[in-house]
């Protein structure tokens, strides 16, 4: 074997690699397909409050959700809301079969929520994520079209 060498890059150099089709079962859908992010703002009397941003995996018909609440409209509902919105938005308009979120183990309200809603736990990043001097484990939890309750 020749002498193996690497050099420092960015995702455009990956363009010159076609992965042929045999090979693209082995692959994560996102590092093949390049789909938008779809964002949904959510507002209050003209304010905006928050959003909901789903993370597509298209061939496979499902996406990663992230939401943010401003800190003004925290504790008053306004997170399941719109979390309710942007749920049924996704099994609906986009025609969706699963969402999954991924959520740090100190946030335990978030955790409420999602479960209050109808995602499950299904698995764990052991120390994956590094807060407060302290590596936390993250959760992995989703969700199905079926299983959601409208």
């Amino acid at each position: 074997m020749d002498e193996l060498v690497y050099k420092t890059s960015n995702e455009d150099s990956l363009q010159k690699f076609k992965i042929v089709s045999d090979d693209i079962a082995y692959f994560s859908e996102q590092k093949i397909t390049k789909a938008q992010p779809v964002v949904l703002v959510f507002s209050v009397n003209g304010e905006d409050i928050g959003f909901v941003k789903f993370d597509l995996r298209v061939f496979n018909r499902n996406a990663y959700i992230t939401y943010y609440v401003i800190p003004k409209y925290r504790g008053q509902g306004y997170g399941k809301a719109m979390l309710q919105k942007a749920i049924g938005f996704a099994f609906g308009e986009m025609n969706l079969h699963r969402l999954t979120a991924e959520v740090y183990a100190y946030n335990e309200k978030s955790i409420k929520l999602l479960e209050s809603l109808g995602f499950m736990r299904e698995g764990l990043l052991r120390e994956a994520k590094f807060h407060d001097n302290k590596y936390w484990d993250i959760l992995i939890m989703g969700i199905l079209k079926e299983e959601y309750r409208k």
